[in-house]
């Protein structure tokens, strides 16, 4: 993902109720721990906390 998109991963996931310990563009602990738990509580497999663009699409969705 670009840095807008991971940006754009963090506001919404944040805007879920997810902390992402911020929204500066950057993959590190809290949004990676932040994009496992929505894969997770959205049956999005494997729950690897890997922000990629099954992950955005899904965020977009409103899911």
């Amino acid at each position: 993902l670009t840095l807008a998109e991971v940006q754009e991963v963090q506001t919404r996931l944040t805007k879920a109720g997810f902390d992402t310990g911020g929204t500066d563009g950057r993959v590190g602990n809290d949004t990676m721990k932040a994009v496992k738990d929505f894969q997770t509580k959205t049956g999005l497999l494997p729950a690897d906390g890997y922000a990629g663009l099954k992950v955005l699409a899904r965020l977009r969705q409103g899911s």
